[in-house]
């Protein structure tokens, strides 16, 4: 029994040795954390807001993947259950909502009558990538991309639109 400590001495080594494994780990730098990915891929919350005679709000999960000339976005509800699905190129769009099924001669048509307004889409995937893009008629507000935050809105048309991204880090 010499040779080996006593049980409070291996428990004091156990808790110095966990002790010392997690001041090492709070020592070490924090993982950045990265919204733009490379590969043209977004995933978080989408919002957007739709003034005028009838207003509306959309609010949804989304996973986008692809550019500005072909893409495609599923909305999700917070419970997970599909909303819509659009896809795009530089010839068509398609809506898909429920058992419907829509097609479109462009994106800005599609946007519009899903909702009122054409969105930005070559200036949104600019933003994505961090890029402070501007086009006529929008303002961007916030593009806080360590904060995975992107804030728009129309000026001078109506409807007035606002549009809010907040992107899950990957």
């Amino acid at each position: 029994m010499r040779g080996t400590p006593p049980l409070a001495g291996r428990l004091f080594a156990v808790c110095l040795a966990l002790l010392c494994a997690m001041l090492v780990a709070c020592s070490a730098p924090a993982k950045r954390q990265e919204y733009v990915t490379p590969n043209d891929v977004w995933e978080g919350r989408f919002s957007v807001q739709v003034a005028g005679d009838a207003p509306q709000r959309i609010s949804a999960d989304f996973f986008l993947e692809g550019t500005a000339r072909r893409a495609s976005l599923t909305l999700n509800s917070p419970l997970g259950t599909r909303m819509a699905r659009m896809q795009w190129d530089a010839n068509s769009a398609t809506l898909e909502s429920g058992e419907q099924k829509r097609s479109f001669e462009s994106v800005d048509a599609m946007t519009t009558y899903a909702l009122g307004s054409a969105l930005p889409i070559q200036a949104i995937f600019a933003w994505l990538h961090g890029r402070p893009e501007t086009v006529p008629g929008w303002e961007l507000q916030t593009l806080d991309m360590l904060q995975g935050r992107i804030r728009a809105r129309s000026v001078d048309r109506t409807p007035a639109v606002q549009l809010d991204l907040v992107l899950e880090p990957r």
